[in-house]
């Protein structure tokens, strides 16, 4: 198993997580980070209510490092997901410090 790389502009919010692709060679791998991951991470989400996808995908993109760096060592420890589209999640878990 090889290393993970990200497509940047590949981001999907779709309710309950946003979705990231990753390349290991020829191989896509979907990833995703839980919304209740980021609010742990990010202090300015809004715990209530409607939130807008833009607010997730803002979120997202001021924590890409270490949210890709949580997805990397999940794929190299083949952490993978049983079950669903997703194959590496990222959650709280995987971004404490």
């Amino acid at each position: 198993m090889g290393q993970l790389a990200f497509v940047d502009e590949d981001r999907l919010f779709d309710g309950h997580c946003i979705r990231f692709k990753g390349i290991d060679r020829d191989q896509e791998v979907t990833c995703g980070i839980t919304i209740a991951a980021l609010k742990e991470c990010d202090r300015d989400l809004p715990r209530h209510g409607l939130i807008p996808a833009e607010v997730f995908l803002h979120s997202f993109e001021k924590r890409i490092i270490p949210i890709h760096d949580a997805a990397r060592t999940k794929y190299s420890r083949g952490e993978f997901e049983t079950e669903g589209a997703v194959r590496i999640m990222v959650r709280r878990r995987d971004l404490a410090s």
